[in-house]
């Protein structure tokens, strides 16, 4: 298989994203600098990558993806020095090396997506593909749903950003007295900013009391049993349909 496809099937980025490390004289072959990108790997090549020597996983019965459902209280990160518990220490040794698509924010719980394929957390996180999350908010007090809708579509400022829902509406968890008012709501984004919906929230001076990742593009939390903490195998287009080749 040519260098950028072995370097993506390892998980260190998009076949575009690896063909710069490539360019910028990261990979060496055989102890040599590899810059051609035409460059297809024989099954006796030593390929390092910033001096570390890579090869393709043996067992070739792992998922390409997994979806993971997240407790409160675990990092998205591979390690933090300031923070121990990471959603890696609930992860089998085999997928220690998965990346992430997207993070959940250290108090946040849900769906998350792992992968040993560049391109599949490429596909999922690029702008272009306009992959929509759906979360499930908490809040502490109860609120005028529609007026908030209204705000958050059209958009808020924070930090010096434009944060926008696509869709805001009621997440009927529980009955509520007054149809107008609700503290569970439904939130739709196709952005990925850092804390979004906090922010968003922050705004409007409202207290998050929990925040739930339901669903990433076609795979839904609510179609299908996964405790929080446990994971299980996931086709990519049973997540993104036709939107991955």
């Amino acid at each position: 298989m040519r260098i950028n496809v072995f370097l993506a099937k390892l998980g260190l980025g998009s076949r575009r994203k690896v063909e710069e490390f490539v360019l910028t004289g990261r990979v060496k072959l055989n102890g040599r600098t590899l810059t051609d990108l035409s460059y297809r790997v024989e099954p006796n090549d030593e390929i390092r990558f910033d001096g570390k020597v890579l090869e393709l996983e043996k067992n070739s019965s792992l998922p390409k993806v997994i979806a993971f459902n997240k407790p409160r209280g675990y990092l998205t990160s591979h390690e933090d020095k300031h923070h121990e518990e990471t959603i890696f220490k609930l992860l089998p040794e085999e997928f220690q090396k998965y990346n992430y698509a997207g993070r959940l924010d250290l108090d946040s719980r849900g769906l998350i997506l792992l992968s040993s394929d560049g391109d599949f957390i490429q596909a999922v996180t690029h702008p272009k593909n306009k992959v929509d999350k759906e979360y499930v908010i908490s809040l502490k007090t109860s609120v005028e749903w529609r007026e908030i809708a209204k705000e958050f579509m059209l958009g808020v400022r924070e930090g010096g950003e434009t944060l926008r829902a696509l869709s805001v509406k009621p997440a009927n968890v529980i009955q509520e007295k007054d149809p107008n008012k609700t503290s569970h709501l439904s939130i739709i984004l196709k952005e990925g900013k850092k804390r979004q919906i906090r922010r968003m929230f922050k705004t409007k001076d409202l207290v998050v009391l929990d925040l739930f990742r339901i669903r990433i593009g076609n795979l839904d939390l609510r179609k299908f049993e996964l405790p929080e903490g446990k994971f299980m195998p996931v086709e990519p287009e049973s997540i993104l349909g036709d939107k991955i080749s």
